[in-house]
């Protein structure tokens, strides 16, 4: 072989290889050649119009546990981690969830622990069309009603080679559905559907998986336009129901990806027409074929939400900022106008000491992180005690109050503004009295004409007193709060709720 009068082609070859190695041995989609399949004509048979309806108002998300228990037989999570993995979907206003498998576990004890957590729907994974556990665990499940269907095989056909043919997969969907009344679909990559076009005759509603990473789209925008260029292509090949069981983005991995992507990608995908379940629910650590598998999720294998993860919770929690963040300010004088600064000490305090002193401690958080278009429903500040004297919370005459602080001069007219000699002016009373726990946790709710008047979306900072105590005849009244340290857990807390346009 010349390779001087072959250079060209040796250089779109290193080329290839050199572009192939930037997304670390991620699979690209390659064109095929059509096949033409036979398709049994009872190997579908459309979802009616009101299961539709009752899948449309479901907010689904694809689920695999990230901490199976590795002393089982198999691949397995127990049922105390089922029940912590759900807990956390349901927190993010999930009603419905996509499962891959039905063997041991997650074909008997998952759909019930489901249904007790309050989701709506169950679509059941079956992985593998002629496994005979999973399919008796399927068939078992079909009397509970949070099972609405099921999804036979998960990308069978969209390998170098089938992991089962067409005629088992539709054997397997026509049997299913027979013996449990339920319609059953099947799932594979988009591009699949292109080159074995049977797949469009092929279970009860299509069920595509839909990447636009995988087809080298990364960019929330672009990302979003791809997912409805997709979804309009097969609405144009079929009259039956569409519905994604897979998109997204993955939030690190390679160049380009991150938390804010996957939710900007999200939040405008919500505001389409595309029915889509949201991919996946958490980190797989265990998935290792590529550099990205392991970061799909909404959160981390750990529980902990991503940006995405906190937005459709629709609350942050803020822990206070750094040491500079806090001070206690002392006031003296007859009028308690004399005030002085301290930022030396260990604790919050609030209340009144010997002389005729009055303590106030000021806080700061973060809040600049909240969405743009985020509404806030509701403020609350937690903070732990740590000592007391000479009060009473529980007394209605001795309770925290809130007053909030700026250094931009912002003012809500019911509020009394107070000049700071650090140059913060405060707003009184902005705050009234939350909960206490036996625990030391006390807190403060943000009144609702606060919320309105101000934008928290920035450093904010809040000053923490106790009302009644000039009038006590006591010489000392005082509670002592745990300033602790950044992201400590007696740190005190901003609990932040607020609205989001997710539709779906």
């Amino acid at each position: 072989m010349n390779l001087i009068s072959n250079r060209p082609s040796v250089l779109a070859a290193i080329l290839m290889l050199f572009l192939l190695s930037l997304s670390q041995g991620e699979p690209r989609p390659v064109p095929k050649n059509i096949v033409l399949e036979q398709v049994p004509v009872d190997c579908s048979l459309p979802v009616s119009r009101s299961w539709i309806e009752k899948v449309n108002r479901i907010r689904w998300v694809a689920y695999s546990s990230p901490n199976p228990d590795l002393n089982l037989r198999f691949y397995q999570p127990t049922a105390d981690t089922l029940y912590q993995d759900l807990k956390v979907l349901r927190r993010a206003q999930f009603t419905g969830l996509i499962t891959y498998g039905s063997a041991g576990i997650m074909g008997t004890q998952f759909p019930s622990i489901a249904q007790s957590l309050g989701f709506q729907g169950i679509i059941m994974g079956i992985w593998g069309p002629n496994n005979p556990d999973e399919l008796k665990n399927a068939q078992a499940a079909a009397s509970l009603p949070i099972v609405l269907g099921y999804v036979m095989g998960n990308e069978g056909l969209s390998g170098t080679r089938d992991r089962y043919t067409l005629s088992d997969l539709c054997s397997a969907i026509t049997d299913l559905r027979t013996r449990t009344g339920k319609p059953v679909a099947t799932a594979e990559d988009v591009d699949t559907y292109d080159y074995r076009p049977g797949l469009l005759s092929v279970g009860d509603w299509l069920f595509p998986i839909a990447h636009p990473y995988w087809h080298a789209v990364e960019e929330p925008q672009k990302a979003i336009q791809w997912e409805q260029d997709q979804y309009d292509a097969f609405l144009e090949k079929t009259n039956r129901f569409v519905f994604f069981e897979e998109n997204g983005l993955p939030t690190a991995g390679a160049s380009g990806l991150s938390e804010s992507s996957q939710d900007l990608f999200y939040s405008g995908l919500a505001k389409t027409k595309v029915r889509f379940a949201y991919f996946e629910a958490f980190d797989q650590p265990s998935k290792i074929n590529s550099s990205v598998e392991p970061h799909w999720g909404i959160f981390h294998s750990n529980l902990k939400p991503k940006l995405l993860g906190w937005d459709l919770m629709g609350y942050r929690l803020f822990t206070a900022g750094n040491d500079s963040d806090f001070w206690v300010q002392e006031c003296s004088g007859k009028r308690g106008d004399r005030c002085l600064i301290n930022t030396d000490e260990t604790s919050l305090i609030a209340g009144k000491g010997l002389g005729g002193k009055q303590y106030r401690s000021i806080l700061a958080f973060d809040t600049s992180g909240l969405p743009e278009q985020a509404i806030i429903t509701s403020v609350k500040l937690k903070l732990k005690m740590t000592g007391i004297t000479g009060l009473n919370l529980a007394n209605h005459q001795n309770k925290l109050v809130l007053d909030l602080c700026t250094s931009r001069g912002q003012e809500a007219a019911r509020h009394l503004t107070i000049e700071l000699s650090n140059g913060l002016t405060c707003i009184d009373d902005v705050g009234g009295v939350g909960k206490n726990t036996n625990d030391g946790w006390h807190t403060v709710d943000l009144h609702q004409d606060a919320i309105h008047s101000f934008d928290l979306k920035d450093i904010i900072r809040f000053r923490v007193g106790i009302s009644g105590v000039e009038g006590m005849r006591t010489k000392r009244a005082y509670a002592l709060f745990d300033r602790g340290i950044p992201n400590g857990s007696n740190s005190p807390v901003l609990l932040v709720r607020y609205k989001l346009t997710y539709a779906k």
